[in-house]
């Protein structure tokens, strides 16, 4: 009898239902470019965003087209003051605060309604979820080989965790992948400061990647060529001539890159089994075992 209840409790537990985490950007995944503080494109650069901006701060959007080829409601959000010369921006512009345009920018139309976004808000989860998933344990494997190599060695899941150190990724620039089934969604959690990407990054691009850069001030991406989304809640995004393809979430922006917005990460569920299934597992595992121990000693008396 004894040993049919332990038998009953760990089927429990294996039948037992889990709990489901989810990996989504939320609203920021509606952007190209979503910033909590301010936006400026670096000096003698030009910025080109296929897809919607949002800056909770202020922006300079004078030498940036944003062609909100997603087709969102504003093709920019502004939360505090706007200054632009004349470019094209598809879709409405909302404003929080002072437009500073040139007088014949009747290109472009205005709002400054109800707020679109709640960037408090917006900050609030973005940095829990970064923080959730720097403190998931590492699945995969990471090696640095011949001077440029990356290797990212999985477990054949459909998602992946990696961690890396952003010092180690300044001269990385072509990456290798065993073990990794296509298509899956792969968390690259980096530490650090201060992390430099360059070069092609692209292999990526048949992937749902998350590169996220959990503790970083400092981000610069440099003659990169980068397919996959950045969660950089604390820092400054810098760097030029450069193509990224994904969503990029980041505290300020200061750089002259080019965005596509065709590879945006896409929100996962995953099941994390709850800690008392795992305790309902071990007390049927110790009944079996007591119960198994007690038949044996009855049989040798």
């Amino acid at each position: 009898m004894k040993m049919k209840l332990g038998w009953l409790a760990v089927m429990a537990a294996i039948s037992a239902p889990a709990a489901a985490t989810t990996i989504d950007l939320g609203v920021a995944s509606n952007y190209n470019v979503f910033v909590f503080d301010n936006y400026q494109t670096s000096q003698w650069g030009w910025s080109s965003i296929g897809g919607a901006v949002a800056v909770g701060g202020n922006a300079n959007l004078s030498n940036s087209g944003i062609a909100n080829s997603n087709g969102n409601d504003y093709g920019v959000v502004v939360g505090g003051n706007l200054t632009k010369a004349y470019n094209g921006i598809n879709g409405v512009t909302w404003v929080g605060g002072a437009v500073n345009a040139p007088q014949w920018d009747s290109y472009n139309s205005y709002s400054n309604g109800a707020a679109p976004i709640d960037f408090a808000a917006a900050k609030s989860s973005l940095s829990a979820l970064s923080n959730s998933l720097y403190s998931t344990t590492a699945t995969g494997n990471v090696e640095y080989k011949y001077g440029t190599g990356g290797y990212l060695t999985g477990t054949n899941s459909a998602i992946e965790y990696f961690t890396l150190s952003g010092s180690d990724l300044a001269s990385i620039n072509n990456w290798n992948f065993s073990s990794i089934v296509s298509g899956a969604t792969l968390i690259l959690n980096i530490s650090g400061d201060y992390a430099s990407l360059t070069g092609g990054w692209n292999t990526f691009s048949d992937y749902n990647v998350l590169l996220n850069f959990y503790d970083a001030t400092t981000v610069n991406l440099a003659g990169i060529n980068l397919s996959a989304s950045i969660l950089a809640t604390n820092a400054t995004i810098i760097g030029s001539n450069g193509t990224v393809n994904g969503n990029v979430v980041a505290n300020n922006w200061n750089n002259a890159l080019t965005l596509g917005a065709n590879n945006g990460f896409v929100a996962i569920t995953t099941a994390v089994p709850e800690p008392h299934h795992y305790a309902l597992l071990l007390a049927g595992l110790a009944v079996i075992l007591v119960t198994a121990k007690r038949r044996r000693k009855m049989l040798t008396v």
